[in-house]
């Protein structure tokens, strides 16, 4: 592998890094710094137990590094157990390269020398590989759903533990009621029990789990900065925004609650699946994207597209490549133009590496994988 501090065991999905006697280079921005500076007061000094709380940085802001870096000093290099949590296979692995790549240096970690660390999820290893010497879990909620994948975690790796600290990734899924389930599991099986959520948005859209964030995050945000400060501190771009008139008509297909959830910046998916296929499918719409990207595209240079789902995707990829646009697509768990086989994780890095070094991608589309 590249990293020179990392070294890993038989599987790339589990590994010890060896803490480098170099410093980091780190340096956090003064929101960092203050989100450091109430974690530890509200969560460490306090001595809380249980602690379940929210820290909320918009897309942009850090929150990962933030969150790692504080786990790393406070928690991991206590010799407390960390495991967490996400819904998709590219979080657990940015997570773990953050831990991997970017903090284990010894300004961070002070007394550790070593870190163990494992992800577990349907592409990655599987939960009866869990080792009692394990530091750091990174796992999809799916992975640990059944009666016999949690009964490997605990008595794996809660077991005999008298602390587990618990990271949310994406919390505003934790009303879900699989994530709810899976932390009051892990909650009865240590006796200290702390949690901390990452979002960007703290809110959760389908009403019938309307309430249950602050209940299950009763300590409410630890910390919360929104986008319009970090673009006034000059930490995020202010984005410009162009509003197109597709002169396609979709309302008559949508009840009051699901434009208001559109309205107020919710995601696609509350439209239902019957309205994302007809805009996805919809010729004239798909046309006007491809050709007003054309038009501009000197202006616009490379360019993210963002899909409704994965049929809009490949319609969107296809027109594209029809007008001679070297552009493709990443998406999670589907399968490509063919429906032969698996978009797997290592294509869609490859693919975004790809478009960021300045290949030869202009266009790169994606559903969900670069929000």
């Amino acid at each position: 592998m590249e990293e020179n501090n990392l070294k890993t065991a038989k599987t790339e999905n589990a590994g010890t890094v060896f803490i480098s006697q170099e410093e980091s280079g780190i340096n956090l921005y003064p929101h960092q710094i203050t989100a450091f500076d109430r974690m530890t007061k509200r969560i460490v000094n306090s001595e809380k137990y249980p602690y379940k709380g929210l820290l909320v940085l918009p897309t942009g802001g850090g929150k990962t590094l933030t969150a790692a870096r504080w786990i790393g000093e406070n928690i991991l290099d206590k010799g407390i157990k960390v495991l967490w949590i996400a819904h998709r296979h590219e979080l657990l692995e940015q997570a773990k390269k953050t831990f991997a790549n970017t903090l284990a240096f010894k300004d961070v970690f002070k007394n550790k020398k070593e870190l163990k660390w494992r992800i577990i999820s349907g592409i990655h290893d599987m939960a009866v590989n869990i080792k009692p010497d394990d530091d750091i879990i990174f796992a999809s909620k799916d992975s640990l759903r059944s009666e016999r994948s949690f009964n490997y975690l605990k008595n794996n790796f809660l077991n005999g533990q008298d602390e587990i600290f618990l990271v949310i990734d994406e919390a505003h899924h934790a009303p879900a009621k699989t994530y709810r389930k899976l932390i009051e599991r892990i909650e009865e099986n240590v006796p200290k029990f702390r949690m901390l959520g990452l979002t960007a948005t703290p809110i959760r859209t389908q009403n019938n789990e309307a309430g249950y964030l602050a209940k299950i995050f009763p300590d409410d945000m630890v910390y919360d900065i929104d986008l319009k400060s970090l673009i006034t501190l000059g930490i995020l771009a202010e984005p410009k925004f162009e509003e197109i008139e597709t002169g396609q008509d979709f309302k008559k297909d949508l009840n009051e609650e699901q434009i208001r959830k559109i309205n107020d910046g919710f995601d696609l998916e509350s439209i239902g699946f019957d309205v994302a296929k007809k805009i996805a499918d919809n010729n004239e719409r798909n046309n006007l994207i491809v050709n007003r990207y054309i038009e501009n595209k000197e202006k616009y240079g490379k360019t993210i597209v963002f899909a409704v789902n994965k049929e809009n995707v490949i319609a969107l990829n296809t027109l594209f490549h029809e007008k001679g646009i070297s552009s493709d697509f990443v998406m999670s768990d589907t399968r490509d133009a063919s429906g032969i086989h698996s978009i797997s994780s290592k294509e869609n890095k490859d693919k975004i590496a790809r478009f960021r070094k300045g290949g030869d991608l202009d266009v790169l589309i994606n559903v969900n994988i670069l929000t």
